[in-house]
């Protein structure tokens, strides 16, 4: 006997069971009853014929099977939230050589994707039509185990066997700190130097603080946190108002520096790459390739203009 398709919805049950970890919360977001909930997870079960939870004294305990299944319920949940927003462009008569899907976090979304679509109208003078989405880095994978999308703008590597990676040029770590600071006056900043500066850091686990705790590691320190956030420019912001430090990238608007406060280069090796993610097993080609040569431009353009700041121009 083999394994019946399931509902849309108790999918996305089960997809968000398993990232918050309670039925209770998942059910009141969809507007059902626990009950209801727990109804749609045994359906679901009985449609796969797997064994997804162990129900623990009203506790669900993920199976191994539900852990190997996510993965995969994530890229068939991503292909039918795609499907209104690329039929509403084929209903308004974009071909695919005339539907161009660009994929990258906030803050690439923000500081390079408005020039480089500009760009791409202004050379080309092309009626193509661009869908731009952003999310959040770390769900990157999952989008790449959908491919429902033809260039990815992010930092790099990204490894999934459904994608290929092409780098574009590493962005260096950066303090930001007071204009009046003893160290505003250099040019690099040795880590030792912050050992005991209150730091305001993007949070725990994502890809930058892990560059950063590499740095502090490699000198026998640790670094004194006193503020964090899921995102750069809110940990800049909140240590410019709390009086720490922030390390970052450089992918932030520059305004936030204003007259008291200024960019400087850590003293590491470690950096940030950025580049494309593109599907494997197709080429980038036609508008696709005209608006990623635009893009890499404007990468291009961006760290350079950083380059500027970091060295006082």
């Amino acid at each position: 006997m083999s394994a019946r398709m399931p509902k849309i919805a108790s999918l996305k049950l089960f997809a968000q069971v398993m990232q918050s970890g309670t039925i209770a919360k998942v059910a009141e977001h969809m507007n059902v009853t626990p009950s209801a909930a727990s109804r749609m997870l045994s359906a679901l079960e009985r449609d796969l014929e797997l064994k997804l939870f162990r129900r623990e004294r009203q506790r669900l305990i993920p199976t191994e099977a539900a852990e190997t299944l996510l993965p995969e319920a994530m890229r068939a949940l991503s292909v039918m939230d795609e499907l209104p927003r690329i039929s509403d462009a084929i209903r308004e008569g974009a071909t695919k050589e005339q539907l161009v899907r660009i994929l990258s976090f906030p803050r690439l979304a923000e500081q390079i994707l408005p020039l480089a679509v500009q760009r791409y109208y202004d050379e080309t003078r092309s009626e193509t039509r661009i869908n731009i989405s952003v999310d959040a880095r770390h769900n990157i994978k999952r989008w790449a185990a959908s491919r429902l999308f033809d260039i990815a703008l992010t930092t790099v590597p990204v490894v999934h066997p459904g994608v290929r990676g092409e780098p574009i040029i590493d962005f260096p770590l950066c303090v930001v700190l007071p204009r009046d600071h003893p160290l505003s006056g250099e040019c690099e900043i040795p880590v030792q130097a912050l050992a005991d500066e209150p730091l305001s850091l993007i949070e725990s686990g994502s890809i930058l603080r892990q560059r950063i705790a590499r740095v502090f590691d490699g000198a026998g320190l640790v670094p004194n946190v006193r503020q964090e956030s899921g995102k750069v420019d809110v940990s800049i912001r909140v240590g410019l108002a709390a009086g720490s430090m922030s390390i970052n990238d450089g992918i932030f608007p520059k305004a936030l520096l204003g007259q008291s406060f200024v960019l400087r280069r850590l003293k590491t090796t470690q950096s940030v790459p950025v580049g494309f993610v593109v599907p494997r097993d197709r080429e980038v080609e036609g508008a696709a390739a005209f608006i990623m040569n635009a893009i890499r431009q404007e990468v291009l353009t961006y760290r350079n203009d950083l380059d500027k700041v970091l060295n006082g121009d």
